[in-house]
This record gives structure tokens, sequence and C-alpha cells, in this order.
């Protein structure tokens, strides 16, 4: 496939907006998901770790887990907190990251495997130790998004 980029500076806009505009046999979905894998890759947020901040990219965040009042965010080596609450995380955070209990948000980008057992559904994580478990009430819907990635 040929991809024509034009860029037009609009002073009025207020943030960046972007229109695609293609033949009816190409798949709009991955498109999209591929420009919005490009904002989340160069995306950083900023969490605190002993006392202080650090810059992280998004990319690099297995997932979020609250537990005790606190959210925690998993990159594959680190631990870092933020203040901000699961909800609000998930109404701000790019298309790449899933809601998968009601105590974790996970980045499908960094998935490894998903495995379905009698005990629960596990994800591992590419190049880390890490995994989540994933609730059933979460699980077709993580499923889903992973065949239509594949």
């Amino acid at each position: 496939m040929h991809l024509k980029i034009r860029v037009v500076i609009d002073d009025r806009l207020k943030e960046p907006e972007i229109t695609i505009r293609t033949p009816e046999d190409v798949d709009v979905d991955q498109l999209v998901a591929s420009i919005q894998g490009v904002e989340a890759t160069a995306a950083r947020m900023t969490f605190s770790q002993r006392g202080e901040n650090y810059q992280v990219t998004l990319h690099d965040v297995l997932f979020f887990e609250a537990a005790d009042h606190q959210v925690m965010v998993h990159t594959a080596t680190e631990v870092f907190s933020t203040r901000q609450r699961l909800y609000e995380l998930e109404e701000n955070l790019p298309a790449s990251f899933q809601r998968v209990s009601k105590s974790a948000i996970l980045n499908c980008a960094q998935i490894f495997s998903l495995t379905k057992s009698v005990t629960g559904n596990l994800v591992k994580f590419q190049k880390s130790h890490k995994q989540l478990y994933v609730s059933r009430r979460f699980y077709k819907r993580l499923k889903e998004t992973l065949e239509r990635k594949g």
C-alpha cells in the first residue's frame, strides 16, 4: 500500500487532528491502530519511585495495578506509583491499554501470551517475568483485541 501524507498547519486548532481518506478496500481499523501505536510509543507520563519523579514512556509500561488505595505502574524491570486512579488512567491512556480486571489495566502491545485455565486467565509479558490475571468478565474482549492485532 502506498501512503500519501499531507500536513496542513492551522492556527485555529487546539490539538493535532488526523483525517484519513482511503479507498474502501483498506483495513481502516489497522490503520487507526498503527497511528495510535506511534502516539503511544512517544507518549510519556510522570510516575514516582522512592520519593523521586521519573518520566516513563507509556510503551514501556506493562500494566497498572491498584492495591491498598495505591496504583502501581509496572515496567519490565521497575515498579513506580501514581496518584491517578485507574478510572482516570483508563480515560486518558492510548488505545493499546485495556482494562482486564477491577484492579488492572494492561498494555496490549506488551503481551507475550494469554492462557486460559481452570485456575484463571493469565497474561505473560515480553522480556519480563511479571504476570497478571485477567478476570473472566474481561477475558473475551482482550482475546478479541489480541486476535485482531495478530
